[in-house]
This record gives structure tokens, C-alpha cells and sequence, in this order.
């Protein structure tokens, strides 16, 4: 990889900001207390295929030393409907890396690092050492994809949908504040316990 092709991959990665792509349905989970018992559960609304997520922003981190200057780049989902912050399994970012000692060269990699606040993949045995339950908990995104960028979908396509599933959607917003409050409730349970 030459500087051109290293700054051009910046940019292109930076470019993906505000795409929005439909995620199955059935990669999500909502947390809910059923007989007394906090549980995450897959769900259905009427005809409701997909999720349309947002890469709302990526978050930055910068190193620089008299070896090596260090940019990573880590995506921020969102929900379009509600713009709450989707959580994931992994933390996934773009690690791009000019190196200046001896012979300039240059490197990209993803990394993958397992995400402490995510809590669906936890069994409650040791759920309440584990961190401590957020709003954003409220629903997860059990991501498998390797693909760490979403792919826009069109602008035509996005709002056919959006138009066709409003309804839904509108219910995906009641139940993922529904699945807040629980979220809250077992954050004071943890409390309670630790």
C-alpha cells in the first residue's frame, strides 16, 4: 500500500458516514422481565423484516510516536428511528498505520474486541458481575457479519420502506423504550447485588 491508496482509504472509510442499511430483524434482541426473570428475547412486529441502521458518526482515536503515527476509526450505529446507539457483541474499528522508521510503509487492519457492555451473551449466572446494565442494553444487535461498514441502501428504496413499515417501526421505538425502563430496572438490581 502506497501513502495514496493509505490517505484514500481514510477518506472512503470517513465517507461512509450517515449510510444507512437494513438489518434483519431477526439479529436483534430486546430485553424484557418475564415472571420475575430478566430475559433477552428475540421479537416480531407485524411484518417488520428489518431495522434500518445508521453509521452516525465514527469515533476517533490518534497516536503518534518517533516510530509510527496510529489512526483508528470505530463506527457508532444508530437506529434511524429513534437515533439511540445500537449495541454490539464486538467492538469493531479500522486500524490504519504509517510507519517512519527505517522504510516508510503503511498498514490497514480490523480489529475486533469484545465488548464489555454487551450483555445478551452472558448467562445470568455471572451476568451481575459483568458491567452494569444501560439504556443502551435496552435492545442489542447480536452483529455475526464480518462486514464492518454497512452498505447505504438507496435513497429511493429507504424511504419506500420507510413509508410501507411506519407503523412498525413507530412500535419498534414503544418497545425499545418499554425495554429501556427494564434496562434501568436491572441496573438497580446489579446494584443491589454487587
Amino acid at each position: 500500500m502506497n501513502s495514496s491508496e493509505f490517505y484514500n482509504a481514510i477518506k472512503l472509510i470517513a465517507s461512509k458516514k450517515d449510510s444507512i442499511a437494513l438489518i434483519n430483524l431477526n439479529e436483534f434482541r430486546r430485553l424484557k422481565r418475564i415472571n420475575g426473570e430478566y430475559k433477552w428475547i428475540p421479537f416480531k412486529i407485524g411484518k417488520l423484516p428489518a431495522i434500518p441502521i445508521k453509521t452516525s458518526d465514527f469515533k476517533e482515536a490518534f497516536r503518534g510516536t518517533n516510530e509510527l503515527v496510529n489512526i483508528r476509526l470505530t463506527p457508532i450505529w444508530t437506529y434511524l428511528t429513534n437515533g439511540k446507539q445500537v449495541i454490539t457483541p464486538k467492538i469493531e474499528s479500522f486500524e490504519f498505520t504509517e510507519y517512519s522508521k527505517q522504510r516508510k510503509h503503511y498498514s490497514l487492519s480490523l480489529q475486533y474486541v469484545i465488548n464489555p457492555h454487551y450483555l445478551s451473551n452472558s448467562n445470568w449466572h455471572n451476568i451481575f458481575d459483568k458491567a452494569l446494565a444501560q439504556k443502551e442494553n435496552a435492545i442489542e444487535w447480536n452483529k455475526q457479519s464480518k462486514s464492518i461498514l454497512l452498505t447505504s441502501i438507496d435513497k429511493q428504496t429507504l424511504q419506500n420502506f420507510l413509508k410501507i413499515y411506519q407503523s412498525e417501526l413507530q412500535e419498534f421505538n414503544t418497545i425499545y423504550e418499554e425495554s429501556v425502563q427494564t434496562a434501568k430496572d436491572l441496573n438497580i438490581y446489579q446494584k443491589k447485588l454487587k
